[in-house]
């Protein structure tokens, strides 16, 4: 983890101190979720995650029709593959 630091008014370092306490984490915890929360609810595409295989793929996926109904299921049809 990166380590960075804030300056806080008095009154809202206090308010992140009781909240630490009540919840029984470190003030860390508690800054660490509600800047996320904050990122996350003004600026949902801050944190862009790589599209999986599926998503680059899914307009695709049962579009070709094989003519066999148990193609992935009978071992039949895979005997060889892979090799």
């Amino acid at each position: 983890m990166k380590t960075i630091t804030i300056k806080l008014p008095e009154d809202l370092a206090v308010r992140l101190a009781k909240r630490a306490k009540r919840l029984g984490v470190s003030k860390s915890e508690v800054a660490r979720e509600a800047l996320k929360q904050n990122l996350e609810e003004n600026d949902p595409n801050a944190i862009e995650e790589e599209p999986s295989a599926y998503d680059l793929l899914k307009d695709y996926l049962g579009c070709f029709e094989s003519g066999v109904g148990d193609l992935s299921t009978n071992p039949t049809h895979l005997k060889g593959f892979g090799k």
